[in-house]
């Protein structure tokens, strides 16, 4: 990406310290600042968010560093919590707790939620 290494420096980072900021390798860090690959779109606006320039800045579609623009909602304390339990769960139980979540959130329409018995 065409500004990406400009806008570390700008911000006073090492690729070691953004990789980690944004949840990725320094190696995958590298490789997006040397164009060997390229970001997935959550990892290139984390970059941005994390860099506080725009998408479009990184892009090299403009020189405007512009402002990063928060995409990602802000959670709450129960929520990151959900989230953390959610992800250390094992495939079927993610099954079951999304099955008993639409049940209970009363989003399921009758006869489309899966009688599925827990464990």
């Amino acid at each position: 990406m065409k500004n990406l290494r400009e806008a570390r420096d700008d911000a006073g980072l090492t690729q070691k310290k953004i990789s980690e900021a944004i949840g990725i390798s320094q190696q995958s860090y590298s490789d997006y600042e040397n164009g060997r690959t390229f970001p997935d779109e959550m990892t290139l606006i984390r970059l941005a968010n994390t860099l506080n320039v725009s998408v479009d800045y990184l892009l090299g579609r403009t020189d405007d560093l512009g402002a990063a623009v928060p995409t990602e909602p802000k959670l709450s304390h129960d929520e990151k919590e959900v989230l953390e339990l959610y992800s250390s769960l094992s495939p079927s139980r993610k099954e079951d707790l999304l099955i008993y979540l639409r049940a209970l959130s009363g989003s399921a329409q009758e006869g489309k939620i899966k009688t599925k018995k827990l464990q």
